[in-house]
Order: C-alpha cells, then structure tokens, then sequence
C-alpha cells in the first residue's frame, strides 16, 4: 500500500481556480483503478496552499495514475498560475492498524 502527500501552493488570487480544478481531478482520481482514497484539503494557515492525500493499492497503480493524459495539462496549468510548491512524496506503508 502506498500513502502519499502533496503539496501544491499558488498564489492566492488562484486559489478558486485552483481549488475548482483539484476538485474535478480529484472525482476523476477517485473512479481509477488501484485508488483507495484521494482527499484534497486546504492549509488553513496558509493561503493558496493546497494538501493532497493519496491512498493507492500499488506504487504502479500511483505511477499510472501520474502518467494519464489529464496530469500533465493540470500540472502545466499550475505552471501558468504560478505555482510556487509542487511535491509529492510517497511512502510505501505496510498492514493497516486500527488506532482509535
């Protein structure tokens, strides 16, 4: 199983924009074969600075997931914006514990 966490940060007079957009990629994400969960979430602290939660089955799954056509215009168009923080960092996890 694969959790990772993303950051994205434009500036603020994109933040609509951009928060419409991750909405759209997100439901579109969520229909993808080896996706458990992808959560989009705003820094409260921090204006124009979005958190992605990824949950995916396989490390391939996730890298298939980059590689679709969808991604790339998406990414370019951050660029455009001006996007200021783009990363993403997996962590391969191993059994799920319940803690609370």
């Amino acid at each position: 199983m694969i959790i990772s966490l993303g950051y994205i940060t434009v500036p603020v007079d994109h933040d609509a924009t951009v928060s419409r957009m991750l909405t759209g990629l997100a439901a579109q994400t969520r229909t993808e074969p080896g996706c458990v969960a992808y959560f989009v979430s705003r820094d409260l602290e921090t204006p124009g600075r979005f958190l992605i939660t990824e949950n995916w089955a396989s490390l391939e799954q996730m890298q298939t997931h980059l590689g679709l056509p969808h991604i790339g215009p998406a990414v370019e168009a951050l660029q455009e914006m001006g996007v200021t923080e783009l990363s993403i960092t997996a962590y391969e996890a191993g059994d799920p514990m319940t803690m609370m």
